[in-house]
Parts: structure tokens; C-alpha cells; sequence
């Protein structure tokens, strides 16, 4: 990484390091949130709590919370070289988006 990008990303350390301590736990919601997006619920049952579930989880992370939360996450999975929660982060924006 760039003498420069190293010295503009310092002050995310402290959350770098959150984030990398619970990696496990956010591969797990990740993959829950994906998990739940592809089960045929619509299938079992008449109301569409899949649509809904998921609109909700769309509302909460296109707020301004939710994008700058997003925009730490993402740049702390860089930092950190996780690249199995940045992929599952991504597809959870594109299904968010695409549902």
C-alpha cells in the first residue's frame, strides 16, 4: 500500500481492528442475510416476508448511517486484506438493490 493511502487510513485503525476481530462473526451475518435472500419462501407461504426482510435491510443500509457505516466497513476489509467478507459484503449490496 502507498506511503500516503497508509497515512490518510490511520485514523481507521482503531476500527480496522474491530472489524478484524470479528470477522468471523460478520462472515456468519453475511452469509445469513444471503442464506435467508435465497430460501423459496414465497413458495410456503402467501405474505412476502422475504421482500420485506430484505426492503428493510435495504432502507437501513442506504441511509446516510448506513453508507457511511458501509464505506468504513468496505475500506477497513481492504486494509485488512479480507477478501472473503468483501465479496459477501458486495453481493449482499447487489441483492439488496436487486431484489
Amino acid at each position: 500500500m502507498f506511503p500516503q493511502i497508509k497515512s490518510v487510513l490511520s485514523p481507521l485503525k482503531p476500527v480496522c481492528n474491530v472489524v478484524k476481530s470479528n470477522s468471523g462473526l460478520l462472515t456468519t451475518v453475511l452469509f445469513v442475510v444471503i442464506a435467508f435472500s435465497m430460501l423459496p419462501l414465497n413458495l410456503v407461504s402467501q405474505n412476502n416476508i422475504q421482500k420485506k426482510v430484505m426492503d428493510q435491510v435495504n432502507t437501513a443500509l442506504t441511509s446516510t448511517i448506513g453508507q457511511v457505516a458501509l464505506f468504513m466497513l468496505f475500506i477497513c476489509l481492504y486494509v485488512n486484506g479480507d477478501v472473503e467478507n468483501m465479496v459477501l459484503l458486495l453481493y449482499v449490496l447487489w441483492l439488496t438493490n436487486n431484489q
